[in-house]
């Protein structure tokens, strides 16, 4: 009897240190399939949509389940881990998580519903490494399109996460339909159908822009191979820009924010973050410019940065596989212009001081093989500064003739003598940004805000030769009239052109909820084809609490092949 007991105790001493062993041994992760977790998406919604969160995380965990490839962590082990890491989730939250229920991959995101319309913020990413998540945005209409749409992003995950076979497939099959967001390579029946829409441009109604039908409609129902947005950006958008920074003859979006530049690519519905340029330079980033002006065939990027009421910007270039400063931060301005005539580019610059937001010339610069230096003083108008002006080929003479936003954001029109010939009615380039400075020392004298105008991109969608400029119009709801504050809610980007008297207007896009801190033209998707590039921010208040989001949107632009006779004027 005693020996029984022994034995007993003896097996059960055995069993508990087999167990202990396999509960700490490392996951054979080589010979075992991948992990993933989908944690439950945040609803944000009025009504009770429980069901639709247990709808997307059905329909992918169906979907990503791969038999002795994928295994989708069941429900009931994930809720205790999510139970002490809360949400709202991010990237670092979703990692530790994954970490602590031995997983490779987890999948996160939002629910956002408002009526009928749906929208779906979702996120993956890999626990090892500090990778860029796979990410995308769902917009419908109503709560039935929503989970075919997260069939997509799960065929996504298949193909670019798991090399899943049958998802290569269905990728490369769907892939020419996907390119249409910003215009697609021409088939013999795209072809077609432009021959048609051109034979149709002349009847169409006189408030219609045949660049793209969707400038002055609303923005419901709009199609996806004529309007596209990105997945929500945490923060700030200051400026956006299009340039192929990396030399590999594919164009990609830089996003400035005010501490940091992120290059994206856009390829089809695919919006990939490829690398981040942060923990640079202090200061406020408020501008970022992209030209070759070094002339090494490949771009500078020109980042316009204010660090303690003084202008404090640097320069970049792409070497090695990242941005890497070819220029220290320095005590001026940056600007960069496409030249009139069509010949390259232009680098601006100007300096300031801390009793004014600019100081000195305007100087057009060049690279003297170490840096970039002042070269040519451009003459100005008392009012004119490195931000507010652009030189125009309004009139197809090669020559450029100044556009300015004045004080009250009136656009002005000079001559090649440097004489106003016009000045608008309307008001553009309004923005947020803004130049803090003292006009004196001693008492009596306080800050001063010094707002800047937004960008004037002179553009040829005609294509005979006579420049237009792009504009924006944000709406303030205190009109201005508030020193320290600005309340943007709508915003709208113009193009204008010079008909021999005035700038008069050619097109514009739909009113966007929102603010445009930036914009550009470009061709962003990489088809051969311009697009119109904004950042739209959006300000949410909780309590005294304020956060920001951004997002980009483009519109694709199909410039006229015929030249449309303008009278030259000036």
């Amino acid at each position: 009897m005693r020996l029984c007991r022994v034995h007993r105790a003896v097996v059960q001493a055995l069993s508990l240190a087999l167990l202990s062993c396999l509960l700490m041994a490392p996951p054979l992760l080589a010979s075992g399939p991948e992990r993933v977790v989908i944690l439950p998406f945040t609803a944000n919604s009025k009504e009770d949509v429980s069901f639709l969160v247990k709808g997307v995380r059905d329909m992918l965990a169906t979907r990503l389940s791969w038999q002795d490839k994928v295994t989708v962590v069941e429900p009931d082990l994930v809720a205790p881990a999510a139970a002490r890491i809360k949400p709202p989730y991010n990237e670092d939250k979703a990692r530790q998580l994954g970490k602590e229920l031995n997983a490779q991959v987890v999948v996160f995101g939002s629910l956002t519903v408002v009526g009928q319309s749906v929208s779906v913020d979702a996120a993956l990413v890999k626990v090892a490494g500090d990778a860029p998540p796979l990410t995308a945005y769902v917009q419908t209409s109503d709560l039935d399109s929503v989970i075919p749409r997260i069939n997509d992003f799960a065929m996504r995950i298949n193909a670019e996460v798991f090399q899943r076979p049958e998802a290569l497939a269905a990728l490369k099959k769907s892939d020419e339909a996907s390119r249409r967001m910003v215009g697609s390579e021409e088939t013999k029946e795209a072809r077609a159908m432009e021959t048609a829409e051109g034979e149709a441009l002349e009847k169409l109604p006189e408030n219609i822009s045949p660049l793209n039908p969707l400038f002055l409609k609303t923005l419901s129902g709009v199609d996806s191979d004529r309007y596209w947005r990105s997945p929500r950006i945490n923060g700030t958008i200051t400026s956006v820009a299009v340039g192929d920074i990396d030399g590999d003859g594919k164009n990609e979006l830089l996003v400035l924010l005010p501490d940091s530049l992120r290059v994206y690519r856009l390829a089809g519905e695919h919006f990939a973050l490829i690398h981040e340029f942060k923990n640079g330079p202090a200061g406020i980033y408020l501008y970022v410019d992209v030209a070759d002006i070094a002339h090494t065939g490949r771009p500078q990027i020109f980042v316009s940065s204010l660090n303690n009421k003084l202008a404090d910007s640097f320069v970049l270039q792409w070497q090695e596989g990242g941005l890497r400063m070819i220029s220290k931060p320095q005590n001026i301005y940056y600007r960069t212009q496409p030249k009139p005539g069509g010949k390259g580019h232009m680098l601006i610059g100007q300096r300031s001081a801390i009793d004014s937001p600019f100081f000195g010339p305007v100087w057009e610069m060049k690279w003297d093989g170490k840096d970039f230096v002042p070269d040519k003083e451009i003459t100005m108008p008392r009012m004119g500064n490195v931000f507010n002006f652009a030189m125009v080929d309004l009139n197809g003479s090669g020559k450029g003739q100044m556009v300015m936003v004045g004080h009250s954001y009136d656009l002005r029109v000079f001559t090649d003598q440097g004489d106003m010939t016009w000045s608008s009615a309307e008001s553009y380039g309004a923005t947020g940004k803004y130049i803090p400075f003292t006009p004196g020392s001693g008492q009596g004298y306080e800050e001063v805000w010094w707002y800047l105008p937004g960008r004037i991109i002179p553009v040829d969608m005609h294509g005979d030769g006579r420049q237009e400029v792009v504009v924006v119009r944000n709406m303030d709801r205190a009109d201005g009239l508030l020193d320290k504050m600005r309340m943007f809610y709508q915003g709208t980007i113009y193009d204008l052109y010079w008909n021999g008297m005035q700038l008069v207007e050619n097109w514009r896009t739909p009113n966007i909820s929102g603010y445009l801190p930036d914009y550009a033209v470009g061709d962003v998707g990489n088809v051969g084809r311009p697009a119109l590039i904004m950042a739209v921010g959006q300000r949410s208040f909780k309590g005294w609490m304020e956060a920001d989001t951004s997002h980009v949107v483009a519109f694709t632009l199909k410039p006229q092949k015929k030249p449309i006779r303008q009278p030259k004027g000036l």
